[in-house]
């Protein structure tokens, strides 16, 4: 949630109490600064800055999501859900950038490692369904829209899938 300059910032900030503590001989109150400061430096490793990233994506501000999502150095290290987030992430990000190779490996990762909310999983469903039209892959994006039918859909989600279906049929009838 925090970005690593807050995090870094915090830790130095709780560090600096504790040595205020410390000089006090107020052990205590400089143990839980120190856990404090341990936390924010074990959610930096654990969580990155996918959650912030995402929250950019939502706000289709996509140049800084990716520079969110580029801080992270080790994705393999975060939490699974952590994970699933990340691989959401760079692949709208690079579906974006028309990169559809990569785009579609990320998704599909992303599937796999799962996601919090169904309407997140309809959404890289859809995505994954376009960028197989893109790619003239019809049966495979046909595929993915069956799929998508399985989850109850927001609106926006359902008429972009209606709209996707129509242009699948257009396409394939010109064939």
């Amino acid at each position: 949630m925090f970005t690593p300059i807050i995090r870094i910032v915090l830790v130095l900030a709780c560090l600096g109490m504790a040595f205020l503590f410390y000089l006090r001989n107020d052990y205590f109150n400089m143990g839980m600064v120190l856990l404090a400061a341990g936390l924010f430096t074990y959610g930096y490793f654990k969580y990155g800055t996918v959650y912030a990233a995402f929250q950019q994506l939502k706000k289709e501000n996509f140049d800084k999501a990716e520079k969110l999502i580029s801080k992270i150095k080790r994705p393999n290290n975060l939490s699974k859900q952590q994970k699933g987030y990340y691989h959401f992430t760079t692949g709208i990000i690079a579906a974006e950038k028309n990169e559809l190779d990569f785009a579609k490996s990320e998704l599909t990762k992303a599937i796999e490692i799962g996601l919090r909310a169904n309407n997140d999983t309809s959404i890289v469903l859809l995505n994954l369904a376009n960028i197989d039209y893109e790619r003239k892959e019809f049966n495979s994006a046909e595929e993915y829209l069956h799929r998508l039918k399985d989850y109850k859909l927001n609106s926006l989600v359902e008429s972009e899938m209606e709209k996707l279906t129509e242009k699948i049929n257009v396409a394939q009838q010109r064939l």
